[in-house]
């Protein structure tokens, strides 16, 4: 189905919900039936918040489908369902047939060499997740940033969770950028395994077409391949994909957001 380093690509895409439940505080993130199941502390339907992925390809797609109704629908809310092109055509149509609204659409895209040399402009000072603040200015960066798909920064604040837990993580690391003291952009890498993939890339609106977007992806890439890394990847937003594919960034697969609201 997939060669070796698009497993890996995937596996990345999985363990990125398992991470991002560990930064959460209340949370629930179990694996069952096939598929992994994160419940945030809220009941707010959201990627990364109440979501799920199947991890099993050979679980019948009605069969995850009702367990996830079962198991959202106990704790009063709806859910996002990640779906696959490449593994997941049955639980797709399931999905369609359902009538669950289709929220996104975007490439799964890989890279498998490092950059080699990531250079900044003299105004723009980068530096590493180190300290609870650089969490704190990368919500501040993307609460601005994803807007414009509809991710408010309610949402995104809840997405990254307890900043100590994050930079207490081993398998995360981050940047944010600086114009003189203002942040500007950010980028975050989840590291698994033998894989590493992009996270929350963004710049804020008034200073993305500069640039900066292609550092931060450049410095994330770097982060995963010096981590070990076979293959980096990322899920493209429509704004990123043709930064990344310039970049050499190819598309492996696509990864659709399919929410299923809570049952009135």
């Amino acid at each position: 189905m997939y060669d070796n380093l698009e497993a890996l690509a995937d596996e990345n895409l999985v363990e990125s919900i398992r991470e991002h439940a560990r930064w959460q505080e209340g949370t629930e993130c179990i694996e069952e039936h096939g598929a992994l199941f994160l419940a945030a502390a809220g009941r707010f339907p959201g990627p990364y918040l109440n979501c799920l992925i199947r991890t099993d390809p050979n679980a019948p797609a009605q069969h995850v489908f009702d367990r996830a109704r079962d198991f959202y629908g106990s704790r009063d809310r709806g859910f996002i369902l990640f779906v696959r092109s490449g593994q997941d055509a049955d639980l797709d149509a399931l999905c369609r047939a359902s009538n669950l609204i289709l929220l996104a659409d975007v490439p799964c895209m890989s890279i498998e060499e490092p950059f080699q040399s990531v250079d900044a402009p003299a105004d723009i000072r980068v530096e590493s997740f180190t300290q609870e603040q650089h969490v704190r200015d990368a919500i501040a960066i993307n609460s601005e940033a994803f807007q414009a798909m509809g991710i408010t920064p309610k949402i995104i604040a809840r997405i990254y969770g307890n900043s100590s837990r994050l930079l207490a993580s081993p398998n995360v690391t981050g940047y944010v950028l600086y114009r003189g003291d203002r942040p500007v952009a950010t980028a975050s890498t989840i590291f698994s395994k033998n894989g590493a993939g992009l996270y929350w890339v963004g710049t804020i609106p008034e200073a993305q077409r500069s640039g900066l977007g292609t550092i931060c992806t450049r410095l994330a890439t770097n982060a995963g391949f010096q981590n070990g890394a076979s293959v980096v990847t990322l899920q493209a937003s429509p704004f990123g994909e043709p930064v990344y594919k310039l970049l050499g960034y190819r598309t492996y697969d696509r990864l659709k957001w399919y929410l299923c609201p809570k049952a009135s």
